[in-house]
């Protein structure tokens, strides 16, 4: 009776013990996938350097972040469609992707790809030749109305 309590004790404590293990192995592992997801939602790289290559994209309507994600992994332009899926999201230009062609290049990072399917939210056409015009654009838009906004402060 005495060895029987003993071999059960013991064996409950290996099976505690192994329990814990297991624990603390997928909260290191699931830890670790979440820290870098929250590193590259923020600290956006291009797939690759330099100039990269240009490939053309067609965003149909009623395309979420999902399946643009899904898109642009396809042809290359990203690693991750759900870490994109997250950094459209977190990105100033949340819902304000266009329908239409754009031309984007694997050397731009997704939030100068979002930036790039958004500028054109004013614009008709969804046609996009490259992303340096509609930045630079963007940027003289921006500008523009601070000027003008720190204008009427100042004026009245």
């Amino acid at each position: 009776m005495n060895l029987r309590k003993i071999g059960l004790g013991l064996l409950d404590a290996i099976v505690k013990i192994a329990f814990v293990i297991v624990v603390v192995t997928l909260i290191s592992k699931y830890s670790k996938i979440a820290y870098n997801y929250g590193y590259h939602i923020f600290n956006q790289i291009p797939v690759s350097s330099g100039t990269g290559r240009t490939v053309k994209v067609t965003i149909s309507s009623g395309d979420g972040a999902s399946e643009i994600g899904e898109k642009l992994a396809s042809v290359g332009l990203i690693t991750d469609k759900n870490l994109f899926r997250l950094q459209e999201q977190f990105s100033d230009y949340h819902g304000l992707e266009v329908p239409g062609t754009y031309e984007l290049s694997t050397a731009m990072t997704p939030e100068e790809m979002l930036q790039i399917m958004a500028a054109n939210s004013s614009d008709e056409s969804g046609t996009s030749a490259s992303g340096s015009d509609n930045s630079s654009s963007e940027e003289k838009d921006v500008s523009g109305e601070t000027a003008e906004s720190s204008e009427e402060s100042n004026g009245g």
